[in-house]
Order: structure tokens, then sequence, then C-alpha cells
């Protein structure tokens, strides 16, 4: 049983890393899920952390909406309604847990995908029509059944050459999406309850810092260490979704 200054410290670093992660440094978050988790019970930290991502999205829309792709945005969300569906369908029945591992290997193996189409000039996964689809349905799938799919887009939008600037805006865009969808599936589940809105509520200082910090610290990343970083962090997430981290 955690203190409560154990769990003050926990939730304002993950405050602070959900910030981060949407305005600076795409995966920096890789430690929120199991933070959460530590927190709360697994199944209900998913739906607390859920209306956080959603203020963190609105604060990188608001400040990097002039650099989102928006026509990569629209391929992506038919998809991702699709899985949205299948995620919820199986999030009814089915602890969220149980289908970590699941994520794990897809996200594996869009990471052999992606290194293919690098190092064999496979240029044709990340160009083929029915990509913004697969990705899409994948992302859809695992935002819903574990706030998981940033390596799923991570992995697609490195693939479609986009800048950081380009990246984070399109990627903010596309969660504050998905998220806000979501909201009434989650709370439809009796994850999101008048108790865990309170503690997001508090939450929101934290957020604001790790939004400034990534703001500040985007212009200054190296387009090439951006995409290797967004790579390496996404191959971790895998390994900790599969609880080999």
């Amino acid at each position: 049983m955690l203190d409560n200054l154990t769990v003050l410290f926990l939730s304002s670093l993950a405050g602070i890393l959900v910030g981060f992660s949407k305005t600076g440094v795409p995966g920096a978050g890789i430690l929120i899920v199991p933070i959460m988790a530590s927190i709360f019970p697994a199944k209900q930290s998913v739906g607390v952390l859920l209306p956080m991502l959603v203020c963190a999205d609105l604060l990188a829309v608001w400040y990097y909406k002039r650099h989102a792709n928006k026509t990569e945005l629209l391929r992506l969300l038919p998809g991702c309604l699709v899985g949205m569906f299948i995620g919820f369908r199986l999030l009814a029945q089915v602890n969220s847990e149980n289908l970590k591992p699941v994520l794990g290997i897809l996200v594996l193996t869009l990471l052999v995908l992606e290194w293919l189409r690098y190092r064999l000039d496979f240029h044709w996964i990340a160009k083929h029509s029915l990509s913004p689809v697969i990705f899409g349905t994948l992302a859809g799938f695992a935002t819903t059944i574990g706030n998981a799919a940033g390596p799923i887009i991570s992995i697609f939008l490195v693939s479609r050459g986009f800048s950081k600037h380009k990246f984070i805006g399109t990627a903010a865009w596309f969660f504050l999406i998905v998220n806000i969808a979501k909201l009434p599936l989650f709370y439809k589940l009796n994850l999101i309850t008048h108790q865990t809105l309170v503690f997001d509520l508090f939450m929101l200082p934290s957020i604001g810092i790790g939004i400034f910090a990534g703001i500040k610290l985007l212009p200054k990343i190296p387009q090439n260490f951006f995409n290797q970083f967004v790579y390496v962090i996404s191959g971790l997430a895998a390994f900790q979704l599969l609880g080999i981290l």
C-alpha cells in the first residue's frame, strides 16, 4: 500500500510525462502506464489516465495545430473507428492486462516491417494504400484496450517521412479525436467516475509543466535523433507490454 506522499509524487510524475510526451518527445511517457497501475488497479488506471491525455492533447493541438497533416489524419480515422469498436467489445469481456501481450507482438512486428522498409528499401510498406487503414485499425484497437496506440502511430508517422513538428501536430490531432471518442465508452464501462475525474483535476498543473517542457525542448532535438529515439522507445514499449520490462 503506497503512502500519500508516494502517491502524490508518482501521480505528479505521470502528469508531467503525459504533457512532455504530447509536445516534446513521443514515447517519453513509456513509464506512465506502469506508474498509474501502481496507484490504481490496472483496468481502472486506464480510465483515470484518459482525461489526463485529453487535457494534454488539447494543449498540444492548440500549440502545434499549424503543423498537422490533415490528409494523413483523415486516412487513419476510418480504420481507427473499426479498431476502437473491436477493442471496446473485447474490453467489456476481457481484462485489458490479458490483451497487452498481443499489443506488444503487434508493435514488434511493425518495427520489423519498418526496419525492412529502411534497410531493404521496401518503401511500398509505407506507401501502400492499405497502410493507413491497417495502422489506423491497430491504433484504434490498442488505444481502446490500454491507451497504448503511441508506438503504432509513431512508427506510421516516421515511416511517412514527417518532420518532428509535423509528427507532433498530426499525432496531437489524432489522439485528441480518438481520446474524446473513448470518453463515453470508458464511462459506460465504469472506468471513469466522479472520483477519478477529481483526481485528474488535481493533475492539471503537472500536465502543464510537462507541456511547457516539451515545447521548449522539441526545437533543440535533431531530426535524425528524433526518428531513432521514436523507434527505440517504441521497441521498449513493446517489451513492456509483453511483460519483459
